[in-house]
Order: structure tokens, then C-alpha cells, then sequence
């Protein structure tokens, strides 16, 4: 592993050092566990006091932090987080695959393969399909007929993408994601449900990460489409003729229906789902678990399902949590009440329904 000056690193990012500008870091590592040649950081004003425990090296802290007593040496940054982000790769560079052809791969008639590309065993690349330079391939994935792949691609194990697919460059694809399935389209017909066949295509923008396990539909006439930068992480599906922005985020388990347009920069919480046909503005921000049934405008933060301003949905969420509290109290009440009406009727004095 690599080895740093903080000097070294605070150039990399624009950090301004307090301490000892030569220490030298071969690491990093978490506030509780780094040592005295690990990078740690910190972002979080709660995290404060854990830093002034640290036996970490150096830390990375927002430029806010005054240190009072410590030991390690001190690199203010803007961004911590994403400081912190661009060190690692640093000390934990990608490893480059080697280029070539596994001798198991299969490439069809009218294939293209540039230069420096790296196709691992047992992959299946179909007529026509086109890999751009420096596209790494990993064992078992299969590149359909007519498929068209950019520049520095990487695509983990049994990865699939299908006939007629365009990725841009750089985009990055993890182990068993589907790409260009078929969408899911149905008409009732006389002797049951009858398919309706997805003709559409599906175009990734460059520098798109798409996680383990995802499926991203074809269109059924027109494209499905995710823009540059946008990131999914395991387990996401995307229905057809979907349109999603730049920029976008998307957690775990978020189910897109088929025909949203998703702008740019919007995020989605772990399992939010979205029903078909709808818009969702540009910047919105969806909270986990939420289930939006009607357009969103933009820059919107909703929660709860059906989905409501978050404000709302919190507030909602503490009352229901008071619910059995005031059950208990609104019974003590009327059972206060119905034994001061006793009294005040007295012994043998009868109700004005009759009773006694």
C-alpha cells in the first residue's frame, strides 16, 4: 500500500494543515479503530469528542474544528466526507484488469472489440455488439446482438446486457444486473393476459453506476433512458419507457413503474416506490418507504405513504405514536364521566331514556 505525507494529502485536496506537515499515513481508518499511520475523519459536530479520542494520525475535519489537546495533526477541509472519499482511492487504487480474451470467451459475427479491453472467462459478446477502449468484462456477463458499450466500462460477474443497449463511458455495472429486459406489458385478451412486445430500446449515460441486482426495462416503443452521473444501488428496478435525469440517487429496493420522468437531481430513500405514468420535478427528495402516487413538483421533500410534505408526514407520525396515550386517557374520562352523571342523578332517579 501506498505511503503519504499530510502535506501530500492537504495538496490533493485543499486542506490547511495544524501540526506536523511531514507525518507520513500508509492508511486509513475509522475514528475508534485508526492508528498513528492512519487517515481518519470526521463530519459530524457529534462526533467531536470521539475525534479527541482518536490514536489516528491525522483526522480531516470541517474547517470549524478547533482542536484543544490533541495529538493527532489536522486537515481542514470543506467537505470531509468527500475529502475523505478521494484519499481512499489513493491509498486503495482500482486494480487495472488485464487486457485480452479469456480463450472461453465467445465473440460473434461483426463484433468490435477497441483496444485494451478485457473479456473474462466464460463471456458471450453477440454480432454486432460494439466494447469501447479500456472496457473491462467480467466472467460470465453476456453482451447482446447490436449492444453498444463506451469507453473504460466495468461490468462485474453474470452481468447482462441485452440486445440493442447502449451504455456511455465509464459507466460501472455490478455483479447480476439486468439491463434491457423486457418491460412489463400486458393486455386482457380472450385466452388470458397477452404480451405486448417491448420494441423500445435503453440508453445508460455516461459515468452511471448501477448496483448488484438491478433490472432497468427496455422501452415498449420509445427508449428507456438514465441520464449522466445518476447512481443505483442494489436492487433497484425501472420499469419501461422511464426517463431519469442526471445526477439522480437512488437507494436500495426503489421501484420505478413504467413511463416516469424522473428530473435531474432528485433522490429516493430505501424502498420508495413510485406508481406508473408520473412526474417527479427536478431536486425532489423522497424519504424511504414512501409510496408517491401523483406527480411531484420539483424540489419537493415528501414522505409516508401516499406520499405528503415530510413536515406533514412527520408530525403525523409523532401524533400516531401518542395514539395509545391518549386512548387510556380519553377512557379514564369517560369513565369519570359517567360516575359523576350517577351521582348527580342520584339513587332512583331514572335516565331521560327511562332507565335507571
Amino acid at each position: 500500500m501506498p505511503a503519504y505525507t499530510v502535506s501530500d494529502l492537504a495538496r490533493r485536496v485543499g486542506a490547511d494543515v495544524l501540526g506536523d506537515p511531514d507525518r507520513r499515513l500508509s492508511g486509513v481508518a475509522s475514528l475508534d479503530v485508526a492508528g498513528p499511520g492512519d487517515l481518519a475523519f470526521f463530519a459530524r459536530a457529534a462526533l467531536r469528542e470521539a475525534a479527541h479520542g482518536t490514536r489516528a494520525g491525522a483526522v480531516l475535519t470541517p474547517r470549524g474544528f478547533e482542536p484543544r489537546g490533541v495529538r493527532f495533526t489536522v486537515l481542514k477541509v470543506d467537505d470531509p466526507h468527500l475529502s475523505f472519499a478521494r484519499i481512499v482511492r489513493l491509498f486503495h487504487p482500482e486494480p487495472e484488469p488485464p487486457p485480452g480474451v479469456h480463450p472461453s470467451a465467445r465473440i460473434g459475427e461483426g463484433a468490435r472489440i477497441d483496444d485494451a479491453v478485457s473479456l473474462g472467462p466464460g463471456v458471450v459478446v453477440e454480432r454486432g455488439a460494439r466494447i469501447g477502449r479500456g472496457t473491462w468484462v467480467g466472467p460470465g456477463t453476456l453482451i447482446g446482438r447490436g449492444a453498444r458499450l463506451g469507453v473504460d466500462c466495468r461490468l462485474g460477474h453474470a452481468v447482462s446486457i441485452l440486445h440493442d443497449v447502449e451504455l456511455g463511458d465509464r459507466v460501472r455495472v455490478h455483479a447480476g444486473a439486468r439491463i434491457g429486459t423486457d418491460g412489463f406489458g400486458y393486455v386482457p385478451g380472450p385466452d388470458g393476459a397477452y404480451k405486448v412486445p417491448q420494441v423500445g430500446g435503453c440508453v445508460i449515460g455516461a459515468d452511471v453506476e448501477i448496483g448488484a441486482n438491478c433490472t432497468i426495462d427496455r422501452g415498449a416503443l420509445d427508449d428507456t433512458r438514465i441520464g449522466d452521473r445518476t447512481k443505483l444501488d442494489n436492487l433497484v428496478h425501472v420499469g419501461h419507457n422511464v426517463r431519469i435525469g442526471s445526477d439522480c440517487l437512488f437507494a436500495a429496493h426503489v421501484g420505478i413503474a413504467g413511463s416516469c420522468d424522473i428530473g435531474d437531481g432528485t433522490q429516493f430513500g430505501g424502498q420508495a416506490g413510485v406508481a406508473g405514468h408520473l412526474t417527479i420535478g427536478a431536486g425532489a427528495r423522497i424519504a424511504g418507504q414512501t409510496g408517491v402516487v401523483r406527480d411531484v413538483p420539483p424540489g419537493a421533500e415528501l414522505g409516508g405513504t401516499p406520499a405528503r410534505p415530510q413536515r406533514s408526514w412527520l408530525k403525523e407520525a409523532a401524533h400516531l405514536s401518542r395514539l395509545p396515550d391518549l386512548f387510556h386517557r380519553v377512557a379514564r374520562l369517560e369513565r369519570g364521566s359517567g360516575a359523576r352523571e350517577g351521582e348527580r342523578r342520584g339513587p332512583g332517579r331514572r335516565s331521560d331514556d327511562g332507565s335507571a
